[in-house]
Order: C-alpha cells, then sequence, then structure tokens
C-alpha cells in the first residue's frame, strides 16, 4: 500500500488521488515524451546518426542468424510446439488484465486449445495481434526501504497469458540463434552463461589493477545506463534486429506489439486509463531480455570495430591475456582502456554516439571509476574530466558483490551475518511449528548466502555463527526464553534418507557452488572469464599442474586447493579428437599428468594419434608418448575419434548420468563423504505419504530421532527435572515407554482398529516402528502415525492443562483426523490437470514408425520399432544390446529406425515419415539439435550421428513424442528382445502378433487423421 510519495513539486503528500496522478505523469512522460512527436528535426537527426551508426559498424565479419534457417524461424506454430510451451509455463503467476491465468488454459486446453492454436497461425501469418491482446498493467515494486519517489519503483509489466505466450514462442525459437550471435562479452540471458563469470573479470581486473606487475596506466568504468528498459528506441532496436539478420516477419510481429501496447499503471490495485508507449521494452515480457541484449550487442560490436582499427587499445591482464574493452551482465556495462588521450577521448565518443541512437545514456553521478595504482595525477584528471563519474570506495559492490580485494570473504560473511540477524528479528519463532520454521529456512534462510558462496569461500568461523542463528530460530529461541536443541545441527542437515530434515549445511554447499566455478574453468576455455584466468595463472603449466604462487588472486588460491576434488571424477569425452591434449588432460582411465614432458609434447592432440583413413589408432606414436600399459587401456576402453558434425569433445563429470557438474549433485557427493553409512531405517516413509499432515510428518520424525522434550530428555538438560513418566510414575520416560509401554498409552493401542500387541515390541523407537510398519499398507501407515500424534497431544493435555488421559477420547479423535484427510483427498481430485492424450498425426502415402526400448539394472537393453505403411503394420524389427543406462537404449532404438529408413525408404522414394517415440529427452534433443543437456553422456556419440543422418533428410523425416500407450506394441517386443535375447528383423509374423496380442492393422485410436501442416 502507497501512503506517501513526493508529489511533482517535491512536497511529501499522503492523498491518494495526487500520489496516482504523480506515477501517471512519470510514466507518461517516460514512456511516451512529447519530444517523440514535436521535434521532426531531431527525429532526422537521429536518423542520420543510426544509418552512419550501422554502416561503420557492419564493416567486419560478424555472427548472423544464417538465411537459410529464417524458414525454420518464421514457419506458422503446430499444435503440439504451442501446446508445449504453454505447459512450461508458471500456471499460478499473476493474471493480465483480461484476469486469465496459464492454469485455467492448462486446464481447459482440450476445449480452448484449437481454437488458441489456431489464432496464433494466424498472428504469425499475418504478424497483426488482436488489441485486447496488448494490454498490460503495471505494477510497481518497491526498490528501496522507503520509496518516496516514482523513481523509486521498478515496473513490472503483468501482459495476458496469450501475449506471453505469443511471445515466448518467438523467444524459444530465437534462443539458439541468441547463444550464437551474442558476443561472450554478454552474460545475462543467455543458456551457459550466468553472472558470476561478470563478477569474476571485475575482481581479477581489480586484482591486476592492484598489482605490483601490472605496469600499464588504465581505468576501469562501471557505467550506469539511466532507465535502461524504459527508454530504448524502437527504430534502433528495429535496426539492431535487422543487423543481426532476424527475419523480417519476426521483427514486424514484435514491433506490432510493442507499437500497438497499452499500459495502465496500477497504484494500490486500481488502475487509472491508458498509456500509449512510444519507447521502452517491458519487464515481464519473454522477448524483452532478447530483445534488449540485441541492443547492447551493437555497442559490443561498435567497440570491438574500434579496437581492430586501433582507434581503442584496451587492456591486457598478462601476455597471452585478451585484450578487454569491455563486458556486459543485461544492462551492468563495464567498460576497460588506457588512461590516455586516445582511449578516453574515443570510448567517450563510443558511448555518446551508442546513447543518442539507442536511447540508452550513462549517468555519471551513479557511475564509478576504478584506475590502476600506475595512474599519476595527470591520468586520473583526464578519466575524470571526461566520464565525469566518482572513484569507487573500499565497499563498492557490483552486481551485489563486494569488491575489495582484502578480506573480501570476510566482509561478504559479515554482511550475511547482519542480513540473517536482520531477517530474524522481524520472525516469531513460537508463532510457527517446527514445520513452518523449516520452510522459511529452506526457502528463505538458506538462500541468503547462496549468492555470494558463488565466488566466495566464507570463513567457518562466520558460517559456525549463520548456522547457530538458524539452528536457534528452528527450536524456537527468543529474547525471553532459552531454547533446547534436541537433535544436533549436522543431523539436521543431513538428507532425509538418512534421518535428517534435508536442511543445507552451509560448509559443504559453498564448496559445492565454488566447485561449479572451477568446472567451469576446466570444461569451457572458450569464456572470457576462463580465458583471463588462463592467461593469468596456468597458460604455460596447463590447469592441472599451476601452483599457488605470491601474487596471485584469493579466486585463483580457492581453486587450487579445490582443484583435486575433481582429478578423480573428471575425463574427457572423445569426440573429433581436436581439444583434448593428450598429456595434459585426462581422457582415459588411468590417465596422470606428465610432468616431464616438453612443450611440444604437451601441445599434442588425440587427433594426431588417430589415422582416420584406416580407422585405427596410431599405436607406434601414442606408445612413444604414453607408455605401453596406457597405450593398451585406450585402445581397449576409449573410443575412437570421429568426424560427425557436432560432436566434438567434451569434458565428463563421472559422478553424473549426464556427465556435468551441478551443485546438486556436488553437495550430495560432499555429504556421502562427510557420512557413507546408510542407517537401517525407513526415513523416507515419513515424507512419502501425502496423506499424513506435515506437522505430523515433523513430529513423526522428532521421535524417531529422540528429539521430543519427554522427561527423560529434559532431566539430562536439567537435573532437576524428574525422568519418571508423569502418567505412570513407574519407569522414565523415554519414547518406547511414553507411546507402547505406559499403561495409558497401551489402552489407546488396545481400542485401536490396527490390533498392535505392545508387549511384543522392542524398547528402542526406531526399531519398534520398523517393526510395525512392516507389511503395512498406506492407510495403516497413516492411522499409526496419527494413534502416535493423538496420543503426544493427550500426554501434553495431560500434563500442563491437567485433562484426564483418555484412551477412548484419543481414538475417537484418530478416526476424526482420518476422516478429514479422506475428505480434503476427494476434494483435491477435481482440481487435478486435465491429462490429454496426443494422437498420432496419420501422414496420407507416408509411413509411420514406432519404436521403443527396454533396459534392466544387469546392463542389459531390447530395442524394436514397428513400422506402418497407410496404418497396416509392414515391417518389425527388434535387437538386444549392452546399454548403460535407459537413454541410451532409446538412443539406440532411434539410430536403428534411422538406419532402416536411409536404407529401405529412401530407396524406394522420397515419401514422408514420422517416427514416434515416449522418450520426451530423445526427441527433444533430436528435434533442437542439441547435444548439450543429454541425460546419458555416453549417449553422444549415438544423438550426433542421428542428427546428422536426419539432417540429411530433413525435409520429410520427424520426429514426434507420444504417450507410454502409445508405443506399448514396441515395448512389448523391445521387452521380449531383452528377456530371450533376441533378434529378428522381417515382416511380423503372426505367431509373435499373436502371442503378444496384437493385430496387423495398428488400433485406431493411435493414428488419427488430424489436419497436417507440414513445417
Amino acid at each position: 500500500m502507497i501512503t506517501a510519495m513526493n508529489d511533482e513539486t517535491g512536497r511529501l503528500t499522503g492523498d491518494e488521488q495526487k500520489i496516482r496522478k504523480t506515477f501517471v505523469n512519470y510514466f507518461k512522460n517516460l514512456y511516451s515524451p512529447p519530444a517523440h512527436t514535436t521535434q521532426t528535426n531531431q527525429q532526422h537527426d537521429q536518423t542520420h546518426d543510426r544509418t552512419n551508426y550501422f554502416q561503420t559498424m557492419q564493416q567486419g565479419e560478424w555472427k548472423l542468424i544464417p538465411e537459410s534457417d529464417h524458414h525454420h524461424l518464421t514457419k506458422l506454430p503446430d499444435y503440439h510446439e504451442i501446446r508445449k510451451i504453454l505447459f512450461q509455463m508458471g500456471p499460478d503467476k499473476s493474471p493480465g488484465p483480461d484476469g486469465v491465468t496459464c492454469r485455467f488454459l492448462q486446464e481447459n486446453w482440450p476445449t480452448i486449445g484449437p481454437d488458441l492454436v489456431a489464432q496464433i497461425r494466424h498472428i504469425f501469418a499475418t504478424t497483426v495481434v488482436p488489441e485486447n491482446w496488448l494490454q498490460c498493467n503495471v505494477v510497481l515494486i518497491p526498490k528501496n526501504n522507503e520509496p518516496l519517489s516514482p523513481t523509486d519503483y521498478r515496473p513490472i509489466s503483468i501482459g495476458n497469458v496469450t501475449y506471453r505466450l505469443l511471445m515466448k514462442v518467438i523467444a524459444n525459437r530465437l534462443r539458439p540463434y541468441i547463444q550464437k550471435i551474442i558476443s561472450k562479452e554478454q552474460t545475462a540471458f543467455i543458456s551457459g552463461r550466468c553472472i558470476t563469470e561478470s563478477i569474476v573479470l571485475v575482481k581479477e581486473v581489480l586484482h591486476s589493477f592492484n598489482s605490483a606487475q601490472f605496469k600499464e596506466k588504465a581505468f576501469m568504468l562501471k557505467a550506469d545506463i539511466m532507465k535502461a528498459f524504459d527508454k530504448m528506441e524502437w527504430v534502433f532496436l528495429r535496426d539492431a534486429m535487422a543487423a543481426l539478420n532476424m527475419p523480417d516477419k519476426l521483427i514486424n510481429l514484435v514491433l506490432y506489439s510493442f507499437n500497438h501496447a497499452k499500459v495502465t499503471i496500477q497504484v494500490n490495485g486500481m488502475g487509472d486509463g491508458f498509456i500509449i508507449p512510444t519507447r521502452g521494452l517491458r519487464q515481464g515480457c519473454p522477448m524483452s531480455p532478447y530483445c534488449f541484449i540485441m541492443v547492447m550487442e551493437m555497442l559490443t560490436r561498435k567497440l570491438r570495430r574500434a579496437q581492430e582499427m586501433q582507434k581503442i587499445q584496451g587492456i591486457r591482464l598478462a601476455r597471452t591475456c585478451p585484450i578487454l574493452t569491455h563486458f556486459i551482465y543485461a544492462d551492468d556495462l563495464i567498460v576497460l582502456g588506457n588512461a590516455d588521450a586516445t582511449d578516453v577521448q574515443e570510448l567517450g565518443r563510443i558511448l555518446a554516439e551508442f546513447g543518442k541512437v539507442s536511447g540508452l545514456t550513462i549517468n555519471p553521478v551513479k557511475s564509478k571509476l576504478w584506475l590502476s595504482r600506475r595512474c599519476d595525477i595527470q591520468a586520473r584528471q583526464l578519466v575524470h574530466n571526461k566520464f565525469r563519474a566518482d572513484e569507487a570506495g573500499s565497499e563498492e559492490r557490483y552486481l551485489g558483490a563486494l569488491l575489495t580485494n582484502s578480506n573480501s570473504a570476510k566482509k561478504a560473511g559479515t554482511m550475511l551475518l547482519e542480513k540473517l540477524s536482520a531477517k530474524l528479528t522481524g520472525w516469531k519463532s513460537n508463532m510457527l511449528t517446527h514445520v513452518g520454521r523449516l520452510v522459511l529456512i529452506k526457502s528463505v534462510l538458506m538462500s541468503i548466502p547462496v549468492y555470494y558462496m558463488s565466488v566466495e569461500i566464507l570463513p567457518k568461523g562466520l558460517i559456525k555463527k549463520m548456522e547457530s542463528l538458524i539452528a536457534k530460530f528452528f527450536w524456537g529461541k527468543t529474547d525471553q526464553v532459552r531454547y533446547m536443541s534436541f537433535v544436533s545441527w549436522d543431523r539436521i542437515c543431513q538428507p532425509i534418507e538418512k534421518g535428517g530434515l534435508g536442511v543445507r549445511k552451509l560448509k559443504n554447499f559453498g564448496e559445492a557452488l565454488f566447485l561449479k566455478l572451477v568446472w567451469g574453468m576446466i570444461s569451457d576455455d572458450e569464456k572470457l572469464w576462463v580465458q583471463v584466468c588462463k592467461s593469468k595463472y596456468y597458460s604455460n603449466l596447463g590447469f592441472w599442474r599451476a601452483r599457488n604462487v605470491a601474487g596471485t588472486s584469493p579466486l585463483w588460491r580457492q581453486t587450487v586447493r579445490m582443484r583435486d576434488y575433481f582429478k578423480e571424477n573428471v575425463k574427457w569425452q572423445v569426440g573429433d579428437g581436436e581439444k583434448i591434449h593428450a598429456l595434459s588432460q585426462p581422457w582415459f582411465q588411468g590417465w596422470q599428468v606428465a610432468s616431464q614432458a616438453t612443450r611440444d609434447e604437451r601441445r599434442v592432440k588425440v587427433a594426431s594419434l588417430f589415422d582416420y583413413e584406416l580407422n585405427q589408432w596410431k599405436i607406434e606414436e601414442m606408445t612413444r608418448l604414453l607408455g605401453h600399459e596406457a597405450t593398451t587401456v585406450v585402445t581397449q576402453t576409449v573410443q575412437k575419434p570421429c568426424r560427425i558434425p557436432g560432436l566434438g569433445d567434451k569434458l565428463i563429470w563421472n559422478c553424473t548420468a549426464a556427465g556435468k557438474y551441478t551443485v546438486k549433485e556436488g553437495y550430495d557427493q560432499t555429504m556421502i563423504r562427510m557420512n557413507p553409512q546408510r542407517e537401517d531405517v525407513p526415513w523416507y516413509f515419513i515424507w512419502k505419504w501425502k496423506k499424513i499432515a506435515p506437522k505430523v510428518r515433523m513430529f513423526m520424525w522428532r521421535l524417531l530421532t529422540n528429539g521430543l522434550p519427554l522427561a527423560q530428555n529434559m532431566h539430562r538438560r536439567i537435573h532437576s527435572i524428574s525422568p519418571r513418566c508423569t502418567r505412570c510414575q513407574l519407569e522414565d520416560e523415554y519414547p518406547a515407554h511414553c507411546f507402547f509401554f505406559c499403561h495409558a498409552s497401551r489402552l489407546v493401542w488396545f481400542g485401536g482398529n490396527l490390533g498392535i500387541r505392545t508387549d511384543e515390541l522392542p524398547i528402542d523407537i526406531k526399531e519398534a516402528v520398523k517393526y510395525i510398519t512392516n507389511g503395512m499398507n498406506d492407510d495403516s501407515i497413516c492411522e499409526f502415525c496419527y494413534t502416535l500424534w493423538e496420543i503426544w497431544l493427550a500426554r501434553n493435555e495431560f500434563i500442563f492443562q491437567q485433562k484426564n488421559f483418555e484412551p477412548i477420547g484419543v481414538c475417537r479423535k484418530v478416526q476424526t483426523w482420518l476422516r478429514n484427510r479422506e475428505d480434503l483427498g476427494r476434494e483435491n481430485e477435481h482440481y487435478q490437470m486435465a491429462k490429454e492424450i496426443v494422437p498420432y498425426e496419420f501422414l496420407p502415402g507416408g509411413w509411420q514408425i514406432v519404436i521403443d526400448a527396454s533396459w534392466d539394472a544387469t546392463h542389459k537393453a531390447g530395442t524394436a520399432f514397428l513400422v506402418y505403411y497407410e496404418g497396416a503394420l509392414t515391417w518389425l524389427e527388434m535387437d538386444n544390446h549392452e546399454a548403460a543406462d535407459s537413454f541410451q537404449a532409446e538412443a539406440m532404438a532411434l539410430q536403428n529406425a534411422v538406419d532402416w529408413i536411409q536404407g529401405t525408404v529412401q530407396a524406394v522414394g522420397s515419401q514422408r515419415c514420422k517416427i514416434f517415440s515416449d522418450c520426451i529427452n530423445l526427441v527433444s534433443a533430436v528435434q533442437e539439435r542439441n547435444l548439450e543437456n543429454l541425460p546419458s553422456w555416453r549417449s553422444r556419440p549415438i544423438i550426433a550421428n542421428i542428427i546428422s543422418q536426419l539432417h540429411q533428410l530433413d525435409r520429410w523425416i520427424f520426429v514426434q513424442h507420444v504417450t507410454r500407450e502409445a508405443v506399448k506394441p514396441a515395448h512389448e517386443m523391445a521387452n521380449k528382445a531383452r528377456r530371450m535375447s533376441i533378434a529378428y528383423r522381417g515382416i511380423p509374423m503372426a505367431s509373435i502378433m499373436q502371442e503378444h496380442s496384437m493385430g496387423m492393422e495398428i488400433d485406431s485410436r493411435f493414428f488419427q487423421q488430424v489436419q497436417e501442416n507440414p513445417p
């Protein structure tokens, strides 16, 4: 609720009408200033400036969207593409002005879907978007704790779901091209690049600036762009997209949606009229990030062109370091140069020219400068006079990270400690259950240090203090009440399957986050930040042999300490062998660093050890270089290099099937090393059964970990408290006594429905629970847990409220709980997402191939594909293989089908063909021609070969995902091939089809005649 605001005269007002008017006038001037419609001479000058800008920039070779791919980008989207994108969108995100949510469209897709698909296809055909789709609300998010001006609010656009869906279709199609055409200096909004890359670059530049070995007079400018998203000129955006060779049809469609938008500013939940923008991007539109980085790419290319023409020199941090002129994260621009008249004047001119033609001008008040230690007074004065920015202080930040070189980790940790304390001050733990506290810990408190730990290893002492604060909150400490920790923090941080609560242990999680940075350093040397680090620290010795020496940065010192984690778990998968250095990079089992190798030997690549013409290894040369034993290992275990398009060498992390290091897997590995033992207790069942209320599940966990405040536990901590059971006074109150052996509890179990005899139970509570639940069904386990819960509540009422312990009342409450949970389950059935069976697309006069695979833990796999022509089964192939995982088996099945197509169908004639698979990851990889995110790294060569083959057959062969039920005939055959280790190729025999209840004609429900829209 906005209750006060400085009006246009600067006076503080609480009048809602004046507040609303202030906001509307501010955004009207921001989005559609009068200058855009009155100053025609200025418009003419800007057009001339833009023309000159792009003419000078286009001299040179730049990466563009290929003309051959324009058809793919502009083709009419089909039913499956639109449906897939809609169901990827968050169902409960804020609705637009029409009030429709994604959930509504998803749940009613069978009814609404066909009309929505037809409308989007019509928009693609005409590049005209319905007017009501383009209306949007702008909601205001405060940037600070005391916002008193419109500039203190961030405008977020909330468009209609249909508009967001349309823009997301375009954005998804552009995504793979954006990765290729946007320069490596930009690290925002692009898959595979992240914010930490820019932070590392800035830290390494500042480390060099303060180093005695850096001899240059250089400066670094953190340039603040004023209202970057809101002031972008659409005309320049059009020119930028055209310069990147984006299809005219998509340019027109995107610009039409911007030009015809109607914006309503929402103040305190109410809107006031429409604003017609003439510039700016919508913050919240799926296309806005891509539009913005395409505009910033024009600045990158201008700076690079100036450097190529030697108008600016840039800086080098080391002899082999690439020349650095700038790098960008979204609108956070860093500019670097020599502190001399040539660089300073030219950089200032380029930034001013870019601001004039694009609308993205630099704000000198918020910009900051850093200068190297070699800069004298004249150099400093020259830079200050040109950019009019102040020098950065010792507490300056970039993208939220502290940039101080001395004790930066300690300062970051202290700041995090203050943030945690401030957050906890506003929370009252005694008003929350343990479940509520756990949710806040996992979702809020644990997320605070994540960003900072990505580039810093925090001191252990500060980590302990942070964990102590969180633990006190979990156990309910307040200023007035002392707390008791009944379960150790290390136990709480264990994974759920090992008896913990799955809370992250900050030390281990910080290491896992930092290892992500180390993984990036060894896996992708094409990135700018990796090239900078390599040139500074390991250009001669290589990554694995480089050492910590005096004067290296904190980042590199931590990297050297932690790189051994990867030594035993990484290796290069041989693709074409062109990237792997045989003596300095691990690529076979038992590989070791060759410490005595010469410089020339360290440069030998795997590709040079293989004879492609003879398709065999060069044994003599390998033996001389690697030794006899290593050569034998290579020839027996390493895949031969092959020159399949797109199949390059790839670094593999052995601990995951996908072969990529992830923070989650890295954290899990560190926890396994800490506690490799598994307890023989079914901990997971506590959290598995959704019919049990969360607070009851938390109670069960506390019971099994001896974390309840029973008399015996309290006596250990406060000796004045008696350990005796308050109800019977016969024994100490330990868990099994409280819930099973006390006479009051025995009466509850005697009167219950489970028939549990407590006299047969073990004394250990975990063994007792395990004994009782063994063989129970879900409903009985649910009743058992609720009975324990009600015994606990009745026991507490007896002690603290002096209420009688009534076993019959406890049993009644248990039954009430169970009835309520059943009613809730029936209500939830009405809100489940509607599931739609996606039919095959029947191709008149074409071929349909159904594929599937079967795999088991012994690595045996069976594959099968069935060929149909106009619905009639004409061919069957089934085979057995060895496969490392199920995805590799699925890839083998597809490979067999594609091989058959090339050898048979293509020979008959280029008739159209579709392949159907129930493996969505396989279909996505083939459709998107993407080898980077496969769930199995061992399948890369197979997928690469399939993509290469399909590229030759691209005009008439398609791969489509279908449901598991739809491939049932192929699955039956694959199962048979795996179990019986048989292979069959030929026309289907009647005996085989009858054995598996399959007719010669395919089931009509799987092939349905639909409108065919060939791409």
